[in-house]
């Protein structure tokens, strides 16, 4: 997952990484206890992957694909088979990402403390006026709600792993004769001119007579399909359905706004300084000094551990309650403004604590809230009312099963209904991979009973479908008569097809015997191998296997990406150069580390011990 620590220190996601361990230096340096665990989810030569790691690392995957996908993924992951590969996936790449973490120690590659500190102090995530700002790098912390020592792990695992990625990338290079070869295939250029026959053309002076169209029926019957066909009632239910049923009283704002008291407060705020220590007694000591009237910030500068805040004489910034571990936090509440704690100890460390300033909490008034209080209010009435009803609609499908005008009834909708489609044309309300499944996989199409409520909203839009197939045509091979109109056109390019190769052949012959040849070739086009191997592959194949005479074309028929005749004239040849193939470098190498870093992988596995906790990830992909 982290290739390489110099790219992904460039990204925003890194940049938050390194933010979000930061508090732990300015709380007590850097955590021993990284990802510690009692159950595993696998063992890699003998080191354990925990199976708390290995669910923060689904959840992760999984929001990432939720905001790429949306519902879809969700649908995706109904399907037991979906979910057990995710699932292996994720596991495949925490395997991976302890194989190199192993390897890295075996290599004795370390990453300290102050490296660590290093890369955070001067991201710029976290420069402010110049500068290196504690606050905003405390807040980032506080937002993700998230811990030091994760964070710290994540980091260190990260470095580590980056030392290797640059190992490999030191490792390989590429001599000048591999280059040299690599421009003269990829860049090799050919001057051709093309005569092209169109079969579609062609296909106007062809016949089929009513021989050929029951020979080529007869031959290919099994392959001309009548798709089955179904016409579809639906009932449509969503939260607009029951809005115009709820009604909100000033009564109800009231009484939600006095019993929720406490989310309407602007929370106090504390401007908060500290010396860290080491021991006991250095604390003892610093408090000493300060009750003998050292200046607070000249101390924390010349005393404080904490070299992050100590530039800044122990500031560090506004925060929060909560913010901070319980004995800081306690602290902190027992403190006025101006006054300095007694040493605090906290993990490891001994902290001394001044309150430069505070902000005290402050009631919101209802009148600034009320509208909001309305909405959400609203929202919540909305959403238990579709639900009720929702429920109430799926027990009348269930009930009367062979129609949904009961169900429509409940939900005071009504029911709809398609014309007849094919999985070709599905209509635009049923285009959902639930009611697909349900619809085209399953007895419904032929039991014309109602399916079960189908939920295919998302977390912000819920919305629920029930289906009935009120009239179902099953897949039938056509008759001639039916497929007449396909067969006559198979017919015809296949004699088109004959005609044009029969007569290319002719003129290839002749013009590459030195005749004359009634062939009209277009313009002079110069073509390149990598271009064309993706913009039309079918005549590069043929185009770039040419072989040509000194000075003289050569013929050849080739095909077009439509299927055409072609009849190439190559005039000439011009190898690619390396100058040409430099700007190019840079891609072959980064593909060329990737997959030495994944033959590393291989190597790593082909000899380790790796132990599957089966019984767990079969019950994680049936969940």
């Amino acid at each position: 997952m982290i290739e390489s620590m110099h790219e992904r220190s460039k990204g925003p996601v890194f940049k938050i990484v390194f933010a979000l361990i930061s508090i732990s230096f300015v709380i007590g340096g850097i955590g021993t206890g990284f990802m510690a665990s009692d159950n595993s989810v696998a063992k890699v030569n003998g080191e354990e992957i925990s199976q708390q790691l290995f669910n923060n690392a689904v959840n992760r995957q999984q929001n990432i694909l939720n905001t790429e996908m949306g519902s879809r993924f969700w649908d995706l992951m109904d399907n037991p088979e979906y979910a057990k590969q995710f699932n292996q996936s994720v596991l495949n790449s925490l395997i991976d990402e302890e194989l190199l973490r192993q390897y890295a120690k075996d290599l004795k590659l370390g990453v300290s403390a102050e490296q660590i500190k290093s890369e955070i102090v001067n991201s710029q995530m976290f420069q402010q006026d110049g500068k290196f700002s504690n606050e905003l790098y405390q807040q980032t912390l506080r937002h993700n709600n998230l811990s030091p020592d994760a964070y710290a792990a994540i980091v260190h695992e990260g470095m580590l792993q980056s030392q290797i990625q640059e190992g490999i990338v030191s490792s390989d290079f590429t001599v000048p004769a591999q280059q040299e070869t690599l421009a003269k295939l990829l860049l090799q250029q050919r001057e051709v001119r093309l005569a092209e026959f169109s079969i579609a053309k062609e296909m106007e002076n062809q016949t089929a007579s009513q021989e050929e169209l029951q020979t080529y029926y007869d031959a290919n019957k099994t392959k001309l399909l009548a798709p089955e066909k179904l016409t579809v009632e639906y009932v449509a239910f969503s939260p607009k359905d029951v809005e115009s049923k709820i009604d909100i009283t000033d009564e109800q704002i009231q009484t939600y706004y006095d019993r929720n008291k406490g989310d309407y407060v602007t929370k106090g705020e504390a401007h908060l300084a500290h010396i860290q220590v080491s021991t006991e007694a250095e604390a003892q000591a610093v408090e000493q000094e300060l009750k003998n009237g050292a200046d607070f910030a000249v101390a924390a500068k010349a005393k404080s551990a904490d070299t992050l805040s100590a530039n800044n004489g122990g500031d560090l910034g506004w925060a929060k309650a909560g913010t901070f571990p319980k004995a800081f936090e306690d602290a902190v509440a027992n403190l006025e403004v101006g006054q300095v704690s007694n040493p605090v100890k906290v993990d490891n460390a001994y902290h001394i604590i001044k309150v430069l300033e505070r902000k005290p909490e402050q009631a919101i008034e209802l009148a600034q809230v009320k509208d909001k209080i309305a909405q959400t209010i609203r929202q919540e009435l909305v959403l238990t009312e579709y639900s009720n009803i929702a429920r109430e609609m799926a027990n009348r499908a269930f009930e009367n099963n062979s129609s949904l005008e009961e169900v429509a009834k409940a939900g005071n909708v009504k029911v709809q209904k398609t014309e007849q489609f094919t999985r070709a044309n599905v209509p635009a309300a049923l285009q959902n991979e639930k009611v697909l499944k349900a619809l085209f996989e399953g007895e419904l199409r032929q039991n014309k009973q109602n399916s079960d409520a189908l939920d295919i909203g998302t977390d912000t839009a819920p919305q629920t479908l029930f289906v009935r197939v009120s009239e179902y045509e099953a897949e039938r091979p056509q008759t001639l008569e039916e497929a007449k109109s396909a067969v006559e056109n198979f017919v015809k390019a296949e004699k088109a097809e004959k005609v044009l190769l029969a007569k290319a052949e002719e003129n290839v012959k002749a013009l590459n015997e030195g005749k004359s040849a009634e062939v009209k070739f277009n313009a002079s086009q110069t073509l390149v191998y990598m271009e064309s191997e993706v913009e039309n592959p079918a005549l590069a194949q043929t185009v770039f296997a040419m072989k040509q005479e000194q000075n003289k074309p050569a013929y050849q028929i080739a095909r077009n990406q439509k299927g055409d005749v072609v009849i190439v004239a190559l005039d000439k040849i011009v190898e690619g150069n390396t100058e040409q193939f430099k700007a190019l470098a840079p891609q072959f190498e980064q593909a060329n580390q990737l997959m030495l870093r994944n033959e590393l992988l291989k190597a790593l596995r082909a000899k380790a011990s790796v132990e599957i906790n089966d019984e767990f990830m079969q019950q994680n992909s049936s969940r």
